[in-house]
């Protein structure tokens, strides 16, 4: 049970440093004018935020049972 939410917590860290490096990625297409890459970060972005919510309402429902 330890190894799998060490998982959890492997995963989320891996989302929430992907949400930071698309947010980065982001400022740049902005900056650049560059549309599919805007788009694409957006979309990662939204992305990430819906798994991070996920594991966390997951790890709320661990510690709760």
């Amino acid at each position: 049970m330890a190894a799998n939410n060490d998982l959890i917590r492997l995963e989320l860290a891996l989302w929430e440093a992907t949400m930071e490096q698309a947010a980065i990625n982001l400022e740049h297409a902005i900056k650049f004018d560059d549309r599919g890459s805007i788009d694409f970060n957006e979309e990662l972005i939204r992305w990430a935020r819906i798994k991070i919510a996920e594991i966390e309402d997951y790890m709320g429902t661990q510690k709760g049972a």
